[in-house]
């Protein structure tokens, strides 16, 4: 246990300071506390530490620069995971937290970067932000700034976040989808065919654009769905990122999506006019992927000539959830051909259309039950109960 130790609290140049020493000897000076109440509460936290042996010397950096390096130092992250947190550091971390110290970075100062911004933004994207934030300054990674040695608390302890708010998805119907496929037709490049796939199968665009004839099952009626297009980091030293094929988002990502006689026979002729019958289904002029972000302006071009400016290529993935709910089958089984992480996550997402389901398939079934009993008056099988009734209401004044 280490010997016990005093600091000093004292009020120069207009701010209140500290003064202690290290378990190592070094002496450290600290201004700037704005009350002899705040300079006390830090020396005693210090004090404290010290004592019981967690104590790390502070380093001097500021949030902005350990945020440029922090990205680079997580290799466990996929590239597109990787893009999505560069995003949220350079739009929301670094413009607030930028220039100060990691150090001074405390609960109050959490809170009010919520409230900041708990009105522009959506409760969704406020978690996202502030758990990424959790995550860089004391996450269980070496590149956290606690693990680090730059802080040595958690600054997020405690902070009340607004709860999330429910978002009910509510997949395009069947003549949205049909009207975006058919204007994608004027569009060239097998638009059609993607918005088709897109539509029909659930495919993520990184799978879609990374799929090839090989991947097509054709005796089974199948795509295997195995890899998909995903940002990597760039070397080159000219780009920050580079498209490449890779993994899928999960492991439960790798599936065989079924298909029908249809989008088969699609694919079918597809093959055939291709350059590269063994090839990229959706490849650029060089035969290689299609750039996402060019696939992105393209589908916005064609979603803005039908009309369906609210429509994103995701949603079509909501499509064919519903499509596959609408036909009465089971939650495991909508699960699996969509490669969610798990089924809660399906009945999260989709839970609310089952009940519709329900209701169609008992309306399908009433409707056979009746079909069944008209083909069975019809051979004479089954006395027809109008014809009794008109009998039976007939007797009632001939008696």
């Amino acid at each position: 246990m280490p010997r016990r130790q005093r600091g000093t609290v004292g009020f120069r140049n207009g701010s209140w300071f500290i003064y202690y020493r290290t378990p190592s000897g070094k002496q450290i000076y600290k201004r700037g506390f704005p009350s002899e109440a705040a300079a006390i509460t830090r020396l005693n936290e210090i004090m404290s530490e010290i004592y019981r042996g967690e104590f790390l010397d502070e380093k001097e950096i500021t949030f902005a620069e350990f945020a440029e390096t922090y990205l680079a130092k997580r290799l466990s992250i996929r590239g597109s995971t990787s893009s999505s947190y560069g995003s949220v550091i350079q739009h929301h971390l670094v413009p607030y937290f930028g220039k100060m110290k990691l150090r001074d970075i405390r609960l109050k100062v959490v809170e009010s970067f919520v409230r900041e911004f708990e009105g522009t933004l959506s409760s969704k994207t406020l978690h996202n932000i502030v758990t990424l934030l959790k995550v860089m300054l004391v996450g269980k990674k070496g590149s956290s700034a606690i693990k680090q040695g730059y802080i040595h608390h958690d600054p997020t302890q405690g902070l009340e976040l607004p709860p999330i708010e429910d978002r009910t998805i509510v997949p395009p119907t069947q003549d949205l989808v049909w009207k975006l496929i058919n204007v994608a037709t004027f569009f060239g490049q097998n638009t059609d065919a993607m918005i088709h796939l897109g539509a029909f199968t659930g495919l993520r665009r990184g799978e879609l654009l990374a799929l090839q004839f090989t991947d097509v099952d054709w005796s089974n009626k199948e795509i295997i769905v195995t890899k998909a297009l995903t940002r990597f980091p760039a070397k080159d030293g000219v780009h920050r990122w580079r498209w490449e094929i890779g993994p899928p988002k999960t492991k439960r990502s790798v599936r065989r999506v079924v298909l029908s006689d249809d989008i088969l026979l699609y694919l079918t002729r597809m093959r055939k006019s291709a350059p590269n019958p063994i090839g990229l289904l959706f490849p650029d002029k060089n035969g290689k992927p299609l750039d996402p972000d060019f696939f992105d302006s393209l589908f916005a071009k064609i979603k803005k000539s039908a009309g369906l400016n609210e429509i994103r290529f995701h949603d079509l993935r909501h499509f064919f959830a519903s499509l596959l709910i609408s036909q009465g089958f089971s939650p495991k089984y909508v699960c699996d051909q969509l490669g969610h992480s798990s089924i809660q996550m399906t009945f999260d997402t989709y839970g609310h259309l089952f009940p519709r389901a329900r209701e169609e398939a008992s309306a399908k079934l009433e409707e056979a039950i009746r079909k069944g009993r008209r083909e069975a008056i019809a051979s004479g099988m089954l006395a027809d109960d109008d014809e009794i009734n008109q009998k039976e209401e007939s007797s009632k004044y001939i008696n």
